[in-house]
């Protein structure tokens, strides 16, 4: 208006300031008792107390105290006048990255909060509800970061509160007029300038009495600092209500009274925004805005900048001998007169100082600084990603139009969750069932189709002699299930499935071979016998579907398969109760690949692919440099996935060899390199022979042939269930010395590879090749130990 522009024009005087506080004491004297409680009565009674501190610690008047600032900002130059221009404006303040979290335990979420320091490597951080005690040290929440942790803690359950800052950042904790709140109070300072930094959690179950106490604390906080004040914190009051409670009212009396100010007014949980940011200097906070939060708090965050009066530190120089100009260094050094240098030295001590001096006086002529690296505190790209996605769907889940996500993540996790009852099930007609009773009697009719009723061809338990002795065994539930699971599992299977052996006796080309619950069937022909035995294949699958309806047994048809192996004829086609059976290449029977070529590349590469994860997961589980218990563990779970059943599938090409033999030399290397450490590897890592023998493992190779031919004698001899005669063929072999007759091996001369490494033709080439005094060996572990000491073993494998 034209009256204000006039007003500026005009000069205006500074009143004297004694003659304001009397005439502010008049004014307050004449007030009633109902009117000095107001706000404005309040307000200038604050002010009054202000300058009357001022004045009391001042003993020049403010004119001089304005002029004498003047002179101490402006510039003097020895030798010219001082200049009577304005002092020069102060370097811009640095900008302080700081965040504000309602984290409802610290600890649990100790993973999330430390990711999030990492990544946003912020300078200040503030915390309410932090749930911490005396117990939990500050470095459990930080760890080696470099940050401060100040903390609050309550006494009780809960509560809490804590400001974390960098390293850097000066403070000093302020001094509280009262212990009984959660209050965190520092002065962020540097030189002369402050920022008083207060951190507050009010409980909802505060009373106004204990309100008016916090808010009693927080004006004595104020009013003991000049400087700016940020009052952060979970007040939990509404400032966007339009009914306020008692609280709110008195909140809001004690933001006029003190001159502060909300600095946002967007809701921090729902739609109430219960998480202030006050300030009494609106140009100290910028770019305020709301993040996500932690998981599982239903606050959001508080990001916000803060104008510091300092910055970081910089970084001390170091010397970069990378850029040395090493043959200018050279000369220099020749340069130097050595003997005219220690000529005038009485001691070892003196010519040591001259030398040290002499080269340190080269590195600061030659060797330049530069300024290092600051430490990376940062996740991979991948880790970041994930980060940050994490917040984005935490972001969604408090908007009202997005709910839909929590309610589908809750629906999700009920899934998920293990639980105690059964779930629903699906009857015969496919109708679901729910309640209990329905489930068990479903169960029980299940359980009950794979029990035959008694038809009497067992005689009863009564008429049996049982010993009185029985009667003292206690059977507990569990005990019967574990050893009906481990030890009676196979047996019971066995005596079920033990007349079906001899109920397909009378089909004699077809073989059949039970273990468990598995039946394989067997038979053999070339192109003239193939109608006859194929018919009488499946003759014999016909009647084992009839002895399975017989006894009411189920017969899974979809999981039994047909190998054949030969590929000159077509294949023929067999089928269970009109389901045929599918012709499969690979067959996994008993833990082994069995393909119709008869060839185990593909599962030796299986093999060492899962002996080397196994490898690996165990050298890291094991933090031991001890190479004993390497070996033992190397040998307990690893080796056994490398030999299982090595008599089916020895391999012959020397790929495959390679691809085993390179499992156990990762092992000795790896052990090598940890537990007999050395700077010269890998030039100076011994051989993998050598490693071997220091070791004191054979190749695999070898382990191989002496496993095979122990099978073998243990076949000859009898000691295996196994008949000599499925194997080996016998023939009266001539002695050319006494012309008498010994029965020996007949080894069979083919020209199939397959057949030439089969496990009883190579078996038969090995055991006929070894001394007398090793076959005649009078048990198996005599017969090993001799086998392993003789050269024989090396030149078979």
């Amino acid at each position: 208006s034209p009256s204000s522009a006039l007003d500026e024009m005009l000069p205006v005087s500074v009143p004297d300031p004694g003659e304001l506080l009397r005439g502010i004491g008049r004014y307050l004297d004449s007030l009633s008792h109902d009117e000095k409680g107001s706000s404005l009565a309040l307000l200038l009674s604050t002010c009054a107390q202000q300058m009357k501190e001022l004045m009391a610690r001042s003993t020049t008047s403010i004119d001089d105290a304005i002029e004498r600032d003047k002179r101490i900002r402006s510039v003097v130059v020895q030798g010219l006048p001082e200049s009577t221009a304005t002092a020069q404006p102060e370097p811009a303040m640095a900008s302080l990255s700081c965040h504000y979290f309602n984290i409802r335990s610290v600890v649990n979420k100790l993973d999330a909060f430390r990711s999030f320091l990492m990544a946003t490597q912020p300078d200040i951080v503030f915390l309410t509800e932090t749930w911490l005690s005396s117990k939990t040290p500050s470095s459990l929440i930080i760890g080696s970061l470099p940050y401060t942790i100040i903390r609050s803690d309550r006494s009780s359950r809960g509560g809490g509160t804590c400001i974390i800052l960098r390293d850097y950042l000066s403070f000093s904790t302020v001094s509280l007029p009262s212990t009984e709140h959660e209050i965190t109070c520092i002065d962020l300072f540097h030189s002369s300038a402050y920022i008083r930094l207060c951190l507050v959690y009010r409980p909802p179950s505060y009373s106004i009495s204990k309100t008016d106490s916090l808010i009693n604390c927080l004006s004595d906080i104020h009013a003991s600092s000049p400087h700016p004040i940020i009052i952060s914190g979970d007040f939990n009051s509404d400032s966007l209500c339009t009914i306020p409670t008692p609280a709110d009212r008195t909140f809001r009396d004690f933001i006029i009274s003190a001159n502060l100010s909300h600095l946002h007014m967007f809701p921090t949980r729902g739609v109430r925004c219960i998480d202030w940011v006050l300030g009494n200097d609106p140009t100290v906070v910028s770019a305020i805005s709301a993040i996500p939060p932690f998981p599982s708090c239903d606050h959001s965050g508080i990001s916000f900048s803060l104008s510091s009066p300092q910055s970081p530190p910089q970084p001390p120089l170091i010397r970069d001998f990378s850029r040395v100009d090493y043959p200018a260094l050279s000369n220099h050094l020749l340069s130097i007169d050595w003997l005219s240098l220690f000529r005038d030295c009485p001691d070892i001590d003196s010519v040591y100082n001259h030398f040290s001096s002499t080269i340190h006086s080269a590195i600061d002529l030659f060797v330049p600084y530069r300024t290092p690296r600051p430490p990376s505190l940062s996740y991979p790209s991948h880790v970041t990603r994930l980060i940050k996605h994490r917040d984005q769907l935490f972001a969604k889940i408090h908007i009202p139009k997005l709910a839909r996500s929590k309610d589908l993540y809750r629906h999700i996790y009920s899934l998920t969750k293990p639980k105690l009852s059964i779930p629903e099930l699906v009857s015969s007609d496919n109708e679901p069932v729910y309640d209990s009773s329905s489930k068990s009697n479903l169960l029980a009719s299940e359980f009950a189709s794979h029990f035959t009723l008694d038809d009497g061809l067992l005689p009863p338990l009564s008429s049996l002699p049982i010993s009185p002795s029985l009667s003292l065994f206690t059977l507990f539930p569990h005990a019967v299930y574990k050893a009906l699971r481990s030890v009676l599992g196979p047996i019971l299977f066995s005596i079920y499935l033990a007349d079906l052996s001899r109920l397909l006796s009378k089909f004699h080309n077809v073989s059949v071979q039970c273990y468990a619950d598995d039946v394989k069937l067997y038979i053999s022909y070339n192109k003239s016998t193939k109608s006859a035995i194929t018919s009488e294949f499946q003759s014999a699958l016909d009647c084992l579907f009839e002895w399975t309806q017989l006894n009411q047994l189920s017969l899974s048809a979809s999981k039994c398969s047909h190998l054949r192996i030969g590929s000159k004829q077509s294949a023929p086609r067999y089928n269970i109760n009109s389901i045929q059976l599918p012709l499969e290449n690979n067959v996994r029977d008993l833990g082994v690949q069995v393909r119709s070529d008869l060839k185990n590349s593909c599962s030796i590469r299986n093999r060492a692919q899962k002996a080397t994860s196994k490898l690996f997961l165990l050298l890291k589980a094991l933090p031991f440099n001890c190479p004993t218990i390497l070996l033992r563990s190397y040998k307990a779970y690893v080796l056994p996935l490398l030999d299982f059943a090595s008599p089916f599938w020895n391999p012959h090409y020397l790929s495959d060899i390679e691809t085993l033999e390179k499992v156990q030399h990762i092992f000795t290397r790896q052990v090598f390199y940890r537990c007999f450490p050395s700077p010269s590897y890998p030039l100076s890592l011994p051989s993998y022979p050598d490693r071997l023998k220091l070791l004191g493992l054979r190749p695999l190779t070898e382990r191989r042939v002496i496993g095979d031919i122990c099978m073998t004698h243990m076949i000859m001899t009898g000691s295996t269930i196994i008949p000599r005669s499925s194997f080996y063929v016998y023939k009266p072999q001539r002695d050319q010395r006494d012309r008498t007759s010994t029965f020996g091996i007949n080894i069979e001369l083919t020209t199939s590879t397959s057949r030439f490494h089969s496990f009883p033709v190579r078996t038969s080439r090995w055991y006929s090749q070894l001394p007398e005094e090793i076959r005649t060996a009078p048990n198996i572990r005599v017969f090993k130990r001799r086998l392993l000491n003789h050269p024989l073993i090396a030149i078979l494998s």
